[in-house]
């Protein structure tokens, strides 16, 4: 079945890009709706403040990912929220936000996990498609690649490469099959950055918001953040993070393989072009899994018992 959220909930924070404080309210909605996004900000007609997060809206893909509509107005930085989202089963939301970023918060979903969980998980009565990958998809960029298979369930292998000694390669794999391991083992993941790199930006105005409070940053000797890591691997942990936000521009959930190497926001996004430019790439099914539901509902099963005690 479809999913939503019981209630909304409000999260207000930095902006990672801009330096700006912005307000979000996600709001539960109907059936196909699927992700929402809406600018409360703007003084245009009500249409021209709606942007639908799948992939033909994606308009920037280096930094973060960043959607647009047809007039103009845009949206970025939302990879984290649509994680958490995927991870959690959620196929229909309405987001409201009043400026054209989402907050960064601690640079993971966590926070956004936190609130949706606490906001609660409701069933709809109807039925949730799936994308089924129904023949290999591969998309290359120089010795960067991804590629997804057909397969049961989603499962993510993620590698990265960085010349540093704190992460040199380091690989990950992760079968999104319960909202439970997502939380526990992935959504906690940080972003990250370089030293150098973080320099080169804010010369350019970029990443106005960042700082130690949302993002790991490395320099030579290692990390410069008085926190100790999440993860011995957060740095691979929260790749996937991202590309669990990305894959889920597809509008859907998906069955499939995927298989990354040295990946970001744009090799996902390509990805995602791929499989919908050829209709033989995959098909429509409706999810028989269950695994969502025995999730939340032992989950709530828990929390009665401990109010009890």
């Amino acid at each position: 079945m479809q999913k939503t959220l019981k209630k909304n909930f409000i999260l207000s924070g930095i902006t990672l890009h801009s330096g700006e404080i912005s307000n979000i309210k996600v709001n539960p909605a109907p059936a196909n709706t699927g992700i929402l996004f809406k600018r409360t900000d703007l003084k245009v007609p009500h249409i021209e403040t709606l942007l639908n997060a799948k992939i033909e809206n994606v308009v920037y893909s280096e930094l973060c990912t960043k959607l647009s509509n047809k007039y103009g107005h845009s949206v970025s930085t939302i990879e984290h929220l649509m994680s958490a989202f995927h991870g959690l089963g959620i196929d229909n939301a309405i987001v409201e936000v009043d400026k054209a970023e989402l907050p960064i918060l601690d640079g993971s979903s966590l926070e956004y996990v936190s609130e949706i969980e606490k906001a609660g998980i409701k069933n709809l009565q109807t039925k949730r498609k799936i994308i089924n990958i129904t023949q290999p998809v591969i998309f290359r960029d120089n010795d960067s690649y991804i590629k997804v298979t057909p397969a049961n369930n989603m499962t993510i292998n993620f590698t990265i490469v960085y010349d540093h000694k704190l992460i040199n390669e380091q690989n990950f794999i992760f079968d999104l099959d319960s909202t439970y391991n997502y939380r526990n083992i992935i959504s906690n993941s940080r972003t990250f950055g370089f030293k150098n790199d973080v320099e080169f930006l804010r010369d350019k105005g970029l990443i106005a918001g960042g700082s130690l409070e949302n993002a790991i940053v490395l320099d030579n000797d290692g990390i410069m953040n008085q926190s100790v890591l999440r993860h011995d691997d957060e740095f691979v942990r929260h790749k996937v993070l991202d590309f669990i936000g990305d894959i889920y521009l597809l509008g859907h959930r998906v069955k499939g393989s995927f298989e990354i190497f040295k990946g970001g926001h744009k090799l996902t996004h390509e990805l995602v072009k791929s499989i919908m430019s050829d209709n033989s790439n995959w098909k429509y099914d409706y999810d028989k899994s269950d695994l969502d539901d025995l999730t939340f509902s032992t989950l709530d099963h828990k929390k009665e018992l401990s109010a009890s005690l």
